[in-house]
């Protein structure tokens, strides 16, 4: 199947509830910014989610990562099953997945190929 729209996926994880691991080459803390950038060979891992990049840039001000790659690799579990895909850029927050430009993903069997693709993450129910 080839979709040229807006795709939303419900999955059931939040990233920022999960420890992670990231690793890269270089690294740049910036202190007055408040983020942290990793360059070269980045690979970001968690129990749900795990990618291979050319940078990620981690804002420590509102948890959010900004990965860019040509393509990155990426692997995520939405609850029943890992989906396997691409895109040149991922954008990670509290609240949502998305994957940008040249998207390509692969669930049960079936290839969804877009330029934006939304995935709303779960909020940790705290009640």
């Amino acid at each position: 199947m080839f979709y040229k729209l807006f795709i939303l996926f419900f999955i059931s994880f939040s990233i920022f509830s999960q420890e992670y691991e990231i690793t890269s080459e270089n690294i740049e803390i910036n202190t007055d910014l408040n983020t942290i950038s990793y360059e070269n060979k980045v690979f970001f891992s968690s129990e749900n989610i795990k990618f291979s990049a050319d940078e990620l840039k981690l804002n420590q001000n509102n948890d959010s990562f900004t990965a860019k790659g040509t393509p990155i690799k990426i692997t995520f579990f939405d609850g029943s099953e890992f989906i396997e895909g691409e895109a040149e850029i991922i954008e990670i927050d509290s609240e949502k997945l998305v994957l940008s430009k040249n998207v390509s993903v692969i669930k049960s069997g079936n290839k969804i190929n877009s330029e934006k693709m939304v995935v709303k993450l779960k909020k940790n129910d705290k009640s």
